[in-house]
């Protein structure tokens, strides 16, 4: 209850700076959204969370814990993952959430016949972070686990694969999240109507070309200009590059309750991969290849698949584009994203893709999560059992913890306990 207070309050808090601070009436007429109606179909639906332990042992390795669950009307289904890292890497905990997220939700496809899985978290930001990882990554402590992170990234594709062979809609949904997606288009479409820059061109493309250093600067020279004969115009390039406003505050003051954002496709938009030219699967793959060597390196004692590479490129060629939108169910509640996968499209297809599509049919799935909504703690019958199911208690953590270190004690060596490629 005080965490919901105080979250009121912030969104109050931000929603009068917003209207004082920064153009937002300029967004109303590009944000396109449409009223939640109709009933659900009577769906068999499933939820799958997943929690993650970490505990640092004396010698400054860490016991690597992660465990998921997935729940029906009817069943509980359970994953677990058990490691002793010897790296630090905040990404090799992640990556084994990942795994055991996908591995439950198959389970619940395969055996249990479910129509409609809801998956908690952003499908676009786990593909593009692990993509990322495989791609760009220098650091030591990510570059030691490519392999990890290349098993995330093909047992995600798995998920996709199975749900898509059985019929099955996958639903991801993200309760906690920072995008500002959907702020820097719309921003991006008013600009680029009033002048013609290949940056606001890029903008409409690309999330985000904030993130590179050369379009900053662009956009630092540009605000200079204008602000001497462009108020509005100014206005909207200091909303545009403000952090702190994300596409939550400006749903908040632009999205009516009991409505939602018409969806956007996006694809293979992501700034990064496209300033660097990696827009196809090859691409990626070479790129990819480059690190999973130097990864190797590292790690002669372990034996990994010869196959790898073939299961990234496998992988890369699985993950569709996209139905990207929020949800707002209630007034005082931050709207939710949701992300569907879109049937027949391919994520990495050479072309970014970022563009509202009025033509997305969602309303199913739409009013399918308005029933399940209780309040914003309970956003979702489903996904709040999953994650009551999955989450760690301390004294489980530390109960795990104290039995690994003591078999890794018995048997001298820190015993890895890993998952086969084949899957």
């Amino acid at each position: 209850m005080f965490i919901a207070t105080v979250g009121k309050r912030l969104r109050e808090y931000l929603q009068k700076r917003t209207q004082k601070e920064f153009a937002l009436d300029q967004l109303r007429d590009k944000i396109l959204y449409r009223k939640i109606e109709g009933s659900p179909p009577s769906f068999n639906v499933s939820g799958v969370d997943g929690g993650i332990g970490v505990v640092k042992l004396a010698n400054g390795h860490q016991v690597v814990l992660a465990r998921a669950a997935a729940v029906g009307s009817d069943f509980i289904e359970r994953e677990f993952i058990a490691d002793i890292a010897s790296v630090d890497s905040a990404s090799l905990p992640w990556a084994y959430l990942v795994i055991v997220e996908s591995l439950v939700g198959m389970r619940a496809l395969e055996k249990h016949g479910v129509d409609v899985l809801l998956m908690d978290g952003s499908l676009y930001a786990k593909v593009v972070r692990l993509v990322h990882n495989l791609i760009l990554t220098r650091e030591f402590q990510n570059l030691y686990y490519v392999p990890e992170l290349a098993t995330a990234l093909y047992t995600l594709s798995r998920l996709i694969k199975t749900a898509r062979e059985r019929g099955a809609r996958l639903v991801f949904v993200s309760k906690d999240h920072n995008y500002k997606l959907l702020k820097e288009h719309v921003i991006f479409e008013i600009l680029g109507e009033r002048y013609r820059d290949h940056l606001f061109q890029r903008g409409l493309l690309w999330y985000s070309v904030l993130w590179i250093r050369k379009f900053r600067k662009e956009l630092l020279e540009l605000y200079k200009t204008i602000r001497n004969y462009d108020y509005e115009g100014a206005k909207l390039l200091t909303l545009l590059i403000t952090p702190s406003i994300t596409d939550i505050e400006v749903l908040a003051e632009i999205l009516p309750s009991g409505h939602y954002t018409v969806p956007m496709l996006v694809g293979g938009c992501d700034a990064y991969m496209n300033f660097k030219g990696l827009t196809t699967v090859e691409r990626l793959v070479k790129a990819a290849e480059d690190r999973l060597e130097d990864s190797l390196i590292f790690r002669l004692k372990d034996n990994f698949n010869s196959n790898i590479l073939e299961y990234i490129r496998d992988a890369l060629d699985t993950f569709p584009k996209i139905y990207f939108f929020y949800i707002k169910f209630d007034r005082d509640e931050s709207p939710l994203l949701v992300e569907i996968p879109v049937e027949g499209t391919r994520m990495f297809d050479g072309s970014p893709v970022k563009a509202f599509y009025p033509p997305a049919r969602v309303d199913d799935v739409v009013s399918l999560l308005r029933e399940q909504f209780r309040d914003p703690v309970h956003y979702n019958t489903w996904l709040w059992y999953a994650h009551s199911v999955a989450s760690f208690k301390s004294s489980q953590l530390s109960e795990y913890a104290v039995y690994l270190k003591n078999m890794v004690e018995d048997v001298g060596v820190a015993r890895r306990i890993k998952l086969a490629w084949g899957l």
